[in-house]
């Protein structure tokens, strides 16, 4: 498996999803964790899964985005793609990174303190919880766009039209799923 530009899609695409924002009225302070903000299939998606993966300024604009990660990640799991070994490895990097003060990203640090803070959690329990459920979407994400967008004369050079055919193919995912998709909070 080519690692490198696996690496490169998975970032790309997190940047793109994570762009994905909806014109959400109101603020945190209106929902509860078990509110439920969205419905993929027969999965629930609640504000606290949300908390989980994004800050709270953050949660309210990413629910399109959580959404067609969740689409793609039960489109995945139906095709039993085997990524065991990807999420293992990504899980074993995102672990690797330190997670005190003065070292690596401070962004980063101060985000896991925050979410640990609001979950009741302690840091290293919050961030090994985190690190399982990205790397698991992570490692779904990449397999399915592998396989359906395919990634032959992928390079850096033409990431800008990878990027596109890969947001063109998951938006006609998500229309053909329409009616599978209800984002319940606007």
């Amino acid at each position: 498996m080519r690692r490198i530009p696996f690496l490169i899609i998975s970032l790309s695409l997190i940047i793109s999803l994570m762009g994905c924002s909806s014109n959400v009225q109101g603020s945190m302070k209106d929902y509860k964790n078990s509110d439920v903000a969205a419905i993929v299939g027969d999965k629930e998606i609640t504000i606290g899964d949300l908390r989980f993966l994004y800050s709270d300024d953050d949660v309210l604009n990413n629910i399109e985005g959580i959404v067609k990660f969740e689409l793609m990640l039960q489109e995945a799991k139906k095709m039993n793609l085997d990524v065991s070994e990807d999420i293992a490895v990504r899980k074993e990097i995102m672990l690797s990174l330190p997670l005190e003060d003065g070292e690596g990203d401070i962004r980063m640090q101060e985000f896991i303190k925050s979410q640990a803070e609001k979950l009741g959690m302690e840091k290293e329990e919050y961030y090994k919880k985190y690190a399982e459920i990205r790397s698991e979407q992570d490692s779904y994400v990449n397999a399915y766009i592998q396989e359906m967008v395919g990634t032959d004369g992928y390079n850096e050079d033409n990431s800008k039209e990878f990027d596109k055919k890969a947001n063109d193919f998951l938006n006609e995912l998500v229309k053909k799923h329409e009616k599978e998709i209800k984002i319940l909070i606007k």
